[in-house]
């Protein structure tokens, strides 16, 4: 009996954590809470009426997928990147992502080249609704298949290291409604490269795509 009611606990203080971070997401989302803007985690609990424990899990959350940024100070703050930050992640992704995709065009199996349509189609169908939330997370498969196609785990290592980073230029994103076009008709030429089997178009258009993207997140720093 004990134990069940541990496990009820539990489970309502997870209910209660996605609750919270999907608020937060939302707020960020939304506008209501700005890049660089700071957040009072006593203030969170009580407007929120809930426990200390709860708002920390869910902005460790929110942290994990790039929205927040927890501070050498102890604070916490809507992420904001800055244009080191920016400039440093994507010129190596750039490189690193290219290489992936030339290695990824050779060594490809057929149903794989399958599954990267079927994951085009995915990303292009969050691209009609127009949902930048939903775009993000199939731009995320997209790449991150790419990788493991190299077959490469140390260049699979690094990737996902720089991608970790690159999640916090998704807020700046949020300001560029209309890269979303761009960033679609780039993808459509990755693909195109794929079913060419054109190893050196792959990596050349991979890089610029990532290059591109990396310009537009600086114009919105600097604007």
């Amino acid at each position: 009996m004990i134990r069940r009611g541990v496990d009820r606990q539990e489970k309502k203080f997870r209910s209660l954590t996605r609750l919270l971070a999907e608020e937060l997401k939302q707020a960020i989302l939304s506008g209501k809470l700005s890049p660089g803007e700071r957040l009072s985690e006593e203030k969170l609990a009580t407007s929120l009426n809930v426990g200390r424990v709860a708002v920390r899990e869910a902005l460790r959350g929110r942290e994990v997928e790039g929205y927040l940024t927890f501070l050498s100070s102890g604070g916490v703050a809507v992420s904001k990147p800055t244009q080191e930050e920016v400039e440093d992640y994507y010129s190596i992704a750039s490189v690193l992502e290219g290489l992936a995709a030339r290695l990824a065009v050779e060594r490809a199996l057929t149903e794989e080249i399958s599954r990267l349509r079927e994951l085009h189609q995915v990303l292009r169908e969050a691209y009609k609704k127009k949902d930048p939330q939903r775009y993000f997370e199939a731009n995320s498969h997209f790449h991150r298949f790419i990788a493991e196609m190299a077959r490469n785990e140390r260049l699979h290592g690094l990737i996902l290291q720089m991608r970790q980073g690159i999640q916090k230029t998704r807020i700046l994103a949020l300001h560029l409604p209309e890269r979303l076009d761009y960033s679609m008709r780039e993808h459509d030429q990755i693909l195109d490269a794929f079913l060419k089997r054109n190893a050196e178009l792959a990596q050349a258009t991979m890089i610029r795509h990532l290059q591109n993207h990396m310009r537009a997140l600086l114009k919105v720093l600097h604007g």
